[in-house]
């Protein structure tokens, strides 16, 4: 049966579109991802809608055979860094898997994906080695970094895990939304901080933070109705801030939150930090928004250190996820031969 493959705009999208397109959504995830909680047809609407991510602008398609929906596509065009490349997500409901609906739609979509001369096509959060991975590398993906996804369910977590004083010589402070303009710059500078994660095989830089850039996300944020709340240790002696970790809050799932970074500044590791501000953060949360049930990260594989932070909180790991990228060039030709 032919692959009918067209743009998919949310917000003008007739609302049998929608409630299709979230059908299919809510079928792979409960088959992929059985431990999240699936969304409402109110908040699916409401989160697909955003014109733009945080890294970049967005186009999304849809998949149908004889009318029906059977699957659809995204794509973010990083707008900074990583330019080279498109991150793609592609999903195809269950019973139509195996009968090239996906690569229809990767075949569809290849030339936007080009755009300002991209030449990367990258897959992120994609479920380690379940049957996304096994056909984006039997298209010639390669995996070029793992993570572990993990989860806080609050109602299970001792809070005594929570109680991490900060060092002598720091102090916390935090705030919901925009910075303090007193600690602006150096926040932005922390938050380059987190370059020093593992990174693997990926051609992904992570962001060079400036004051402006912070503006920019937080405006962002608040116009995707993120609640975003920052903990910092600063060093007292110097000004600077040491440490951070964000978190964030989507007005449409007032229960669910969603750890951003955490890093420590070089110079100022093995002070503990780390564990004060998630501790302070942790505390924090719960204290002011008792209907957060769950909390949700991702850490590189590799990266011991902030793992071990995580389970020290409470953090549980509930899946492995794969990073893949392919060369677009390469992509066109082996779908032209096929």
């Amino acid at each position: 049966m032919p692959v009918e493959v067209r743009p998919f705009d949310p917000v003008s999208a007739p609302e049998a579109e929608l409630v299709a397109s979230y059908a299919v959504m809510s079928a792979v995830q409960s088959l992929d991802h059985p431990e999240q909680k699936l969304p409402t047809l109110e908040q699916y609407i409401e989160l697909i809608s955003a014109p733009t991510s945080l890294a970049g602008p967005m186009r999304r398609w849809l998949a149908l055979e004889d009318s029906r929906v059977v699957g659809h596509a995204s794509a973010i065009y990083p707008e900074h860094e990583n330019r080279h490349m498109t991150i793609v997500r592609i999903v195809v409901t269950p019973e139509r898997r195996r009968r090239g609906v996906g690569t229809a739609l990767l075949r569809a979509i290849l030339p936007d994906l080009g755009a300002d001369g991209r030449t990367v096509v990258a897959g992120h959060g994609v479920k380690a080695d379940a049957s996304g991975e096994q056909w984006a590398r039997a298209l010639g993906f390669v995996r070029t970094h793992g993570f572990i996804r993990q989860i806080l369910k609050v109602a299970d977590v001792d809070q005594a895990l929570w109680q991490h004083p900060v060092a002598d010589g720091f102090r916390l402070e935090r705030w919901i939304g925009a910075a303090p303009e007193t600690c602006l710059a150096a926040y932005a500078r922390a938050r380059t901080a987190i370059a020093d994660a593992p990174s693997g095989e990926s051609t992904m830089a992570h962001r060079d933070w400036t004051p402006e850039r912070v503006r920019v996300q937080e405006e962002t944020m608040r116009a995707g109705n993120w609640g975003n709340r920052v903990v910092v240790a600063v060093h007292e002696a110097s000004g600077e801030v040491a440490a951070i970790t964000e978190l964030s809050v989507r007005a449409e799932q007032p229960t669910r939150a969603f750890q951003g970074d955490t890093a420590v500044v070089a110079e100022f590791r093995g002070r503990g930090l780390g564990l004060a501000v998630k501790g302070a953060m942790l505390r924090w949360l719960t204290a002011d928004r008792p209907e957060v049930e769950h909390v949700h990260t991702q850490t590189a594989h590799d990266n011991v250190h902030m793992a071990r932070i995580n389970f020290a909180v409470g953090f549980t790991t509930d899946a492995a996820l794969s990073e893949l990228e392919a060369d677009l060039g390469d992509l066109v030709k082996r779908l032209a031969a096929e």
